[in-house]
């Protein structure tokens, strides 16, 4: 898109229960929905939509409670999250789309593509184990993406490690900056939610749809090896390990579109090979 203005839309979505949702799209072709995690809100994927947007329709949305969207009914959470991601799909006439999930927003497209399989073309699961249990490890402990949550040091800062506040201060605060824009849910125990949240693994077992699953080397909040464990899962999955930390999307955002780019492609174009 280099040289080319971005044609963005914005909007709210109404939920039943009364609630509201902002979204933005900008490009067309087939859909590419955009799902943060618990440290950020729909304006985290600034390195992506530009990026995406030349090919697809690129989706970005705020999960309930964060950035622009509502939580009156206090209802924010990884199973809200599968219905508002549904919904809004219906919101924009999507019949079905890619679905890219940073950590908790994982929980999210997961579940839609259980709940409505045919409406997903493919998955990213990015720094996510997504509600998938474990099959050889021990279970999941969800504390150290409740640390993600809130304001703190940079050099402590588990969602972006260490190398980059030493390395690039400034996208460092960035990150943090752009975590605190708009709402936030109240300080509500996630990690309790997401442990509780974990999908049936016969069900996993029968989902075909195929799933690229990113993580970090370095990444304290899902380690690699829960996210090979948890792909063993799934029946058409690859991993695709960077030597990053949590945050893999915005901390090397040039490799981690790239990874995505090619599965992508692989996808759309069955039998062409990567690129």
């Amino acid at each position: 898109m280099a040289g080319r203005a971005i044609e963005r839309t914005e909007g709210y979505l109404r939920t039943s229960d009364g609630d509201t949702l902002w979204y933005e799209t900008a490009g067309t072709g087939t859909p590419l929905v955009l799902a943060h995690g618990l440290g950020g809100n729909a304006v985290v994927w600034f390195q992506q939509l530009p990026h995406f947007a030349g090919r697809y329709r690129v989706i970005t949305w705020d999960q309930r409670g964060f950035g622009r969207s509502s939580n009156d009914n206090g209802r924010a959470g990884p199973q809200t999250s599968v219905h508002d991601q549904l919904a809004l799909l219906d919101h924009l006439d999507v019949d079905t789309a890619h679905l890219v999930g940073q950590s908790l927003g994982g929980w999210a497209v997961l579940g839609a593509a259980l709940a409505a399989p045919e409406r997903v073309r493919s998955l990213v699961l990015s720094s996510s184990t997504a509600g998938i249990p474990a099959l050889h490890l021990p279970p999941f402990d969800a504390g150290p993406v409740q640390a993600t949550y809130g304001t703190k040091p940079l050099s402590r800062h588990p969602a972006i490690g260490d190398r980059l506040p030493e390395s690039d201060p400034p996208r460092a605060y960035l990150y943090q900056a752009l975590s605190s824009f708009g709402r936030r849910p109240p300080d509500a125990d996630f990690a309790t939610m997401l442990a509780e949240t974990v999908h049936d693994a016969d069900a996993l077992g029968e989902l075909t749809i195929p799933t690229l699953l990113i993580c970090g080397s370095r990444d304290p909040v899902m380690t690699p090896g829960h996210v090979r464990d948890a792909a063993q899962r799934l029946p058409d999955a690859r991993v695709v390990e960077l030597d990053l930390s949590h945050s893999t999307y915005f901390e090397d955002p040039q490799t981690w579109n790239g990874v995505v780019d090619d599965f992508l492609h692989s996808v759309d174009t069955p039998g062409d090979g990567a690129r």
